[in-house]
């Protein structure tokens, strides 16, 4: 389609509200192997938006080939991680599980400002100056907080949250029922995971967050076209409509 090319905000009204605003995208090995992912990154920054994708520590190949795709057909993406500019001071927590306990947006902004897709590796810096792996959610959840994203994108192998009542999706919670229903005990540990930091997310900011099928076609920016997100989207405990 020539207008994900070169795409006119103009002629995209439903785009409106997310140019200039960052859009953090937590990707699995799985949904970082999506067919449409890089021209969907490449599209959205051309559009004015800015995207920023956060990997695993342990998946820098994948991150590796993320940035040689954008930059292979003219985008301009750049690897970086929480040593960078002390982006994320980490230490472990009692349990010794490393957390991250600052967060400094200052260089994410840089580059998110000069039009580069910053690919994040989940990584911070301990006291020590050594790097620290960090939950690769907690860091998404943290850098879309810091950068006052628009929206937090989690994968979500179904689509979504599963609906108890039918066979579909959860259109929308507030992060309210978001927090309860994790703690139901009812979904896997995965979904619980994404599910809490969706909740997490926009309670510290995000405008919203969603859980979806990341390998589907153009997911990430059905809504910039559509002004309909598809998947569970998490906002605030204020909800206007539903």
């Amino acid at each position: 389609m020539d207008f994900l090319s070169a795409p006119d905000p103009e002629s995209l009204p439903t785009a409106k509200a997310f140019i200039g605003r960052t859009v953090v995208l937590r990707l699995d090995p799985r949904s970082a192997e999506a067919s449409t992912l890089i021209s969907d990154l490449i599209f959205m920054r051309r559009l004015g938006v800015r995207p920023l994708v956060v990997h695993d520590a342990d998946d820098r190949d994948t991150g590796a080939k993320i940035i040689g795709m954008i930059n292979r057909v003219g985008g301009e993406a750049v690897g970086v991680d929480g040593t960078s500019a002390g982006t994320l001071i980490a230490a472990n927590d009692g349990d010794g599980n490393a957390v991250v306990r600052t967060v400094n947006a200052q260089l994410m902004s840089l580059l998110l400002d000069q039009g580069y897709i910053p690919v994040f590796a989940a990584q911070g810096a301990a006291l020590s100056g050594l790097p620290m792996p960090v939950d690769g959610d907690d860091a998404a959840r943290m850098l879309a907080s810091a950068t006052h994203a628009v929206r937090l994108l989690l994968p979500a192998q179904r689509g979504g949250v599963p609906s108890i009542e039918d066979d579909g999706i959860i259109e929308e919670l507030t992060s309210s029922e978001a927090l309860d229903l994790a703690a139901a005990g009812s979904l896997s540990d995965e979904l619980v995971r994404h599910l809490r930091t969706a909740a997490l997310g926009v309670r510290a900011g995000v405008e919203a967050a969603q859980l979806l099928d990341l390998t589907a076609q153009h997911a990430s920016i059905v809504e910039l076209l559509t002004a309909q997100h598809v998947g569970t989207q998490v906002v605030s405990n204020i909800v206007l409509s539903r």
